[in-house]
């Protein structure tokens, strides 16, 4: 917000007040020839620093006035020293918004991967970061950049010191605005009673149904998976029909995001087996989706695609996307991971998406802008999010 519309809003939520108080006769304002200067309060904006004058006598909060969207201010709790995703967006519009006003002759991916329209966004996008990059170097702000966003949000990312936060804000350009990286828990693996039609596992018997899965792609965005575990053994993979297959994976892993986190990736790096034809730590940055410590991104692939002796999932039939979004250093996933995941969805052309995440109490990002990853999966209307 510009700084004349905040000071012209804050004149007319002021005026309105003094309106009302007048008309109702709460107070009787003193004429005087000889009235002092009013007393002027400084509010602090990350666009702007702004004025308002304040009558003597009259008692207000003017914060109760202030357009909070524009007020960016961290929690108390972050230190100054905290290291801080921020993901900067821009008015350029994202992949998906192109998508859905073009011709649609290809699928997205195809649009995504190939077209001029997409190609010239991510340019839009490159100009626009290089020019903040310049602002924040002139005001000396320390940053390492992230992962560039164009799919289904157009942007990119940043870590900063919280201390910088602000500086960073007043480096934004025209149609920038800033989002404070969420930090989530993994979700907790609970016994819970169901009383539809189930397995003795707790899994919904699909066995009467037409659909096995055949055919379609699920990407999973949790902690992770043990690939070695029978449910996901390709002995137990019966389906004619690939959604993704090896020479597809090898097609496309360069035009990943996960190629841009490790050198050199190839598809033998992230290629499991056929019923797992992809999978990628997005967190700890490498090809090894195995948790440590957490199996709740086992558990749910399992109720989903799941088959051995033991387990037989909703979609026994369907193949995996195994994307690690939590780390096992921290026991976190963040805003900038997600993305990064989302954005290999959409590359590899996924039909389903599941995410499970619990928003950290401490997070960064509570106080401010209550956007996170959903905003980033808002219009995917080739995927359903479960």
């Amino acid at each position: 917000m510009r700084k004349s519309t905040l000071i012209r809003k804050c004149k007319e939520s002021l005026s309105g007040v003094l309106a009302t108080l007048m008309i109702t006769g709460s107070f009787v304002m003193p004429v005087s020839a000889t009235q002092e200067k009013p007393q002027e309060i400084k509010v602090e904006s990350v666009k702007d620093s702004v004025s308002i004058q304040k009558l003597d006598g009259i008692e207000h909060n003017y914060k109760d006035y202030l357009d909070s969207s524009v007020m960016f201010k961290l929690p108390d709790s972050v230190k100054d020293d905290q290291d801080i995703s921020v993901i900067v967006t821009v008015d350029t519009a994202d992949v998906m918004s192109a998508y859905e006003n073009s011709d649609k002759t290809m699928n997205f991916t195809e649009y995504a991967l190939q077209s001029n329209e997409a190609e010239a966004i991510r340019n839009q996008i490159a100009v626009k970061k290089a020019a903040m990059l310049s602002a924040l170097d002139e005001m000396s702000v320390d940053y390492s950049t992230g992962e560039d966003y164009s799919a289904v949000l157009s942007g990119f990312e940043l870590v900063i010191k919280a201390r910088d936060f602000e500086a960073t804000c007043q480096a934004l350009g025209d149609g920038m605005d800033v989002i404070v990286g969420e930090e989530y828990l993994p979700a907790e693996t609970k016994l819970v009673e169901n009383t539809v039609n189930v397995f003795d596992t707790g899994i919904f018997d699909s066995s009467d149904s037409e659909y096995d899965g055949s055919g379609m792609v699920v990407a999973v965005l949790d902690t992770g998976l043990d690939s070695n575990h029978t449910a996901f053994s390709p002995k137990n993979f019966t389906s004619e029909k690939l959604g993704l297959t090896y020479d597809d994976v090898a097609s496309l892993v360069k035009k990943t995001k996960a190629s841009e986190l490790v050198d050199g990736l190839t598809v033998d790096d992230v290629y499991i087996n056929d019923k797992v034809p992809y999978g990628f730590d997005y967190a700890d940055n490498d090809a090894d989706v195995y948790s440590t410590h957490n199996n709740h991104g086992t558990h749910v692939s399992g109720i989903i695609v799941g088959n051995d002796d033991t387990i037989r999932g909703v979609a026994p039939n369907a193949q995996l996307v195994s994307m690690k979004i939590f780390s096992d250093v921290m026991d976190t996933s963040r805003t900038a991971w997600i993305l990064a995941a989302l954005e290999d969805c959409v590359v590899l052309g996924v039909d389903v998406i599941n995410m499970s995440s619990v928003l950290h109490a401490d997070s960064a990002a509570r106080p401010t802008r209550k956007q996170s990853a959903e905003y980033s999966i808002r219009s995917v209307p080739q995927v359903s999010i479960w």
